[in-house]
């Protein structure tokens, strides 16, 4: 299980005038796993003391845990205690590697031991959680589900690890350690790259795996763990530090690229991932709008925490959000992926499992967020984790599980859900045309409603009834996106992005409805404005009320983008107008202070216009600073935000 975990920063030192031992211990406090394995070893077999050789042995265990190798560290754990070796930590390790290989009954006695004789707080905290985690296996290890299919495929696999599968358009992305030119000596094997898989369309374990980028794979780092936006122009991956020790990227990050001019662009930091903290495992949501990420970044719950990032009206991500106690734990949580049924899957060693980390399933209900294990044959007493689905009824996600061919490899399984559909659904979108006046929702009828798919196709067109409702008779797809088009006379167009995502009714709502097949309607809204072309032509200029700044700052706000984006839709509909933009503020700040402030406010707001296609020469931009109030000497901070106003001007028509 390397997936990235733990790649500690590798200092190369000269080694030659200095005592094996030494070189072992500097090996080891280097990150240097491997080779102070076989340092440790050497020297183990090479002295007779027995006090000496069980600490040999007992850092020999230690290398391998910490290279994320546990169940091999275990013979030298037992080869330290014979000898003599005393340490109450080495205890809780072997009982969670017997865990991992299923050894239950014995892993739950050292537990407890340690329960009673451990003085780790974190340790002791865990060795409890697990106890109650194994008394409850059995009943998460019974009754398989019968309908899920498995198949580990040799023409994906290779004898190295394979992990953390993510699908982008007709082929799988994936993070493998099978080339071994150079070794990272941190474990023993080759860097991690990305590699991709092209199914055989006739079968779809006979496919061929080739090296998915040069410019995204460096060869002297780690590079794991790739998403997609849904168009398969935007990627977001995690990499790890080249060692070097007077870098500051000193754990793993998260990197992007585009895929700009037929190549990716050359990946950049991820300006939200931590330099200080181990960032990894991103996924995106399915329109591509949020950013969901593991960390062990401080304030978690746990060692590792599931945390997400909205994106900015302006393309950049937000702060990270922790997805709090429901889903992290006191272990770690990690490999977060949002199907398209709006489930949340994840894997968690600190959850009650089957030993290791377990693949879960997240859903919310009536505000309640519910997490459940996959149980088997998802889960295994190794590690489950990364799962992720091409369609509804198949995916594929990472396990090293130790039932095939006794290896504790990574590697990655597709899997089907033969369940049978107890009641077809059949979908259906209705809604509610509506203008807001003076902050209130009011049905507009008469509006005419065209569906979309995203490639432009018109599917169906109605008309709302006088109370705004509309009903369309095209059956939509489960995971598929629509666009909804509103439009009337004397109103700006409104167009709608609509997903059914995350909409799939659950079998178990349905299973007391009479039916043999549901007819189930999904419900939508369009929004429609009145277009003010006519007031501006008639007046020269009119005040955009909506389009408000925060005090002493100039960028834009998503409730002022809803309004530019109004503004943009003007600019579109009536292509014979240009016009000035003014930005004014309230009186706080010198006058020279807010001339700038208005210009800079200004600026961006027709950036923003001119990023949504419209252009640059029908627009200017124009601060008027504190010139020119609406409200003479504003005292309270809402007379000060109907200062801080746009105005927009006309000049020229043609």
């Amino acid at each position: 299980m390397k997936r990235l975990l733990n790649i500690i920063p590798i200092i190369f030192l000269i080694y030659s005038c200095s005592s094996p031992k030494k070189v072992a211990e500097t090996h080891f406090d280097q990150g240097e796993y491997e080779l102070a394995i076989h340092k440790y070893e050497s020297l183990a077999k090479s002295t007779s003391d027995k006090k000496t050789q069980a600490e040999y042995y007992y850092r020999v265990a230690e290398s391998y845990r910490l290279s994320n190798r546990l169940t091999d560290a275990l013979p030298y754990y037992k080869l330290a205690k014979d000898a003599g070796y005393e340490n109450m930590d080495m205890y809780f390790y072997y009982a969670y590697g017997l865990e991992l290989q299923g050894n239950y009954k014995k892993s739950k006695t050292l537990f407890e031991r340690y329960a009673k004789e451990g003085t780790n707080r974190q340790l002791l905290r865990r060795a409890k959680d697990e106890i109650k985690h194994i008394n409850i296996v059995d009943s998460l290890a019974k009754n398989p589900d019968p309908f899920i299919e498995i198949t580990m495929c040799e023409k994906l696999n290779s004898d190295q690890d394979d992990y953390s599968p993510m699908f982008y358009k007709d082929e799988l992305v994936f993070t493998s350690t099978r080339d071994t030119k150079k070794v990272y000596h941190g474990t023993g094997e080759g860097y991690s790259n990305l590699y991709k898989y092209t199914f055989d369309r006739a079968d779809s374990c006979n496919g061929t795996v080739s090296y998915f980028d040069s410019l995204i794979n460096h060869p002297d780092l780690h590079e794991a763990s790739a998403t997609f936006n849904r168009d398969g122009t935007y990627m977001i991956f995690a990499r790890s530090n080249t060692g070097h020790h007077k870098e500051n990227f000193k754990e793993v990050d998260l990197y992007e690229s585009r895929f700009e001019n037929g190549e990716w662009s050359l990946p950049t930091l991820l300006p939200i991932s931590n330099p200080q903290s181990w960032d990894a495992c991103p996924a995106l949501s399915a329109n591509g709008k949020t950013l969901y990420f593991a960390s062990n970044r401080k304030g978690g719950y746990g060692g590792i925490d599931i945390y997400r990032s909205k994106r900015n009206v302006n393309g950049t991500w937000g702060k990270p959000r922790n997805m709090g106690p429901k889903i992290n734990s006191r272990g770690n949580d990690m490999f977060p992926f949002i199907a398209a049924n709006g489930k949340m899957y994840f894997a968690s060693d600190g959850h009650p499992g089957l030993g290791g980390l377990d693949i879960f399933e997240a859903t919310r209900k009536n505000n309640r967020i519910n997490i459940k294990n996959m149980g088997r044959p998802f889960n295994s007493s190794g590690d489950d984790f990364g799962l992720v689905f091409l369609e509804k009824r198949f995916g594929a996600f990472t396990s090293n599980r130790h039932e095939e061919k006794g290896t504790s490899k990574d590697h990655i399984y597709f899997f089907s859900d033969k369940t049978p559909i107890l009641k077809p659904v059949n979908y259906f979108l209705s809604g509610n045309s509506f203008v807001i006046k003076d902050t209130t929702e009011i049905a507009l009828g008469k509006v005419n409603v065209t569906l979309k798919n995203t490639e432009g196709e018109v599917l169906e067109e109605v008309v709302s009834d006088q109370v705004g409702r509309y009903t369309f008779e095209t059956q939509l797809k489960m995971g598929d996106d629509y666009i909804l088009i509103a439009t009337k006379d004397k109103y700006f167009m409104d167009s709608v992005y609509y997903t059914t995502a995350d909409k799939e009714v659950d079998q178990e709502d349905l299973k007391d409805r009479p039916e043999k097949i549901v007819d189930y309607t999904l419900e939508s809204e369009v929004e429609l404005t009145k277009d003010y072309y006519d007031e501006l032509i008639e007046e020269g200029e009119i005040t955009l009320n909506n389009i408000l700044y925060d005090f002493d700052d100039y960028r834009i706000r998503a409730d002022a983008a809803r309004e530019l984006d109004k503004l943009v839709t003007l600019l579109q509909q009536h292509k014979n107008i240009s016009i000035e933009l003014g930005s004014h503020t309230d009186d706080r700040g010198s006058e020279k202070y807010n001339l700038k402030l208005s210009q800079k406010r200004a600026e961006s707001a027709v950036n923003y216009i001119i990023s949504r296609g419209i252009e640059r020469d029908r627009l200017e931009a124009k601060g008027y600073g504190e010139l020119l109030p609406v409200v003479f000497n504003a005292e309270t901070e809402e007379e000060h935000q109907i200062n801080r106003r746009t105005t927009i001007t006309l000049l020229d028509e043609l």
